[in-house]
């Protein structure tokens, strides 16, 4: 089996912020095991590849929880003078992209050059007029 330098290892769980109790709970290996790592100076590759996903998952779990932050946030948007289905008109002409109605008129409102370029492509005038004439409150 290959083995990889201790100290490599230490590095990596610190450049991501992993504690060895920690990596020890998420790998599912005794906590003396990989003390006792240090000692032997070698790790086991396999470690290597667990700190690595775990440094990995982590990562995408701070993504998950800001994306979350961030849709919260965006549900405290109001928008005064549309009605529901002017605002669902408008999130469609942003298909994929998860914007609401609030946030692009905001953007739009801002002078953002792709909003206000995909409202033109997108919605009647009459439409774009009133979405940049309405309101929007934060909640």
């Amino acid at each position: 089996m290959q083995k990889i330098d201790h100290t490599l290892f230490i590095h990596t769980l610190k450049a991501h912020g992993i504690t060895q109790k920690a990596f020890a709970e998420y790998a599912k290996i005794p906590y003396d095991t990989v003390t006792g790592w240090k000692k032997k100076g070698k790790v086991p590759a396999y470690a290597m590849v667990i700190a690595k996903d775990m440094a990995y998952r982590m990562r995408l779990d701070e993504q998950t929880r800001k994306t979350l932050q961030r849709r919260h946030k965006r549900s405290n948007l109001e928008v005064i003078g549309l009605d529901k289905t002017e605002q669902k008109r408008i999130e469609a002409a942003f298909w994929g992209t998860n914007y609401t109605a609030g946030e692009i008129i905001e953007n739009a409102k801002k002078g953002d050059k792709r909003f206000m370029q995909r409202l033109k492509e997108n919605l009647p005038e009459t439409l774009q007029r009133k979405a940049l004439s309405a309101q929007v409150k934060h909640c």
